[in-house]
């Protein structure tokens, strides 16, 4: 089974390129137009990663990254801050919010599967591991 991400993005055109580009490098996609539905899909869907827009309307991404490191169930999932918050210390803000890793855009479809690639394939620490 392919891993599966989460596109959250309110623009149209960049949830297409990176979930283009994400299914052409083998992996599942799931998208969400809005923070609320970002939450929602993340709680149904337990993607293997999260591209997280943070300038999303309803709940932003700042709040998503928020919630999602709160719940127990969920706080282990890479969040990739996917964001055109590009100002020098934006990175730093995000990571404080929960995400793990800054993706500025505009980018390249290839720099957009090389994050989620890394954050996939990276070593994981099971539970019983870390206590």
């Amino acid at each position: 089974m392919n891993p599966k991400v989460l596109v959250a993005d309110d623009d149209a055109d960049n949830r297409a390129i990176a979930q283009d580009a994400l299914e052409l490098a083998g992996y599942a996609v799931v998208t969400a137009n809005d923070g609320e539905e970002a939450l929602e899909k993340i709680a149904s869907e337990k993607p293997a990663v999260i591209l997280l827009d943070l300038s999303m309307p309803k709940v932003d991404g700042w709040e998503v990254a928020r919630r999602v490191r709160a719940d127990r169930d969920l706080a282990h999932i890479p969040i990739i801050a996917f964001t055109a918050h590009a100002l020098v210390g934006e990175e730093l803000k995000a990571k404080s919010a929960g995400c793990d890793d800054y993706l500025a855009k505009p980018c390249t479809p290839k720099a957009i599967i090389e994050k989620v690639s890394h954050w996939i394939d990276r070593p994981r620490i099971s539970s019983s591991e870390a206590a």
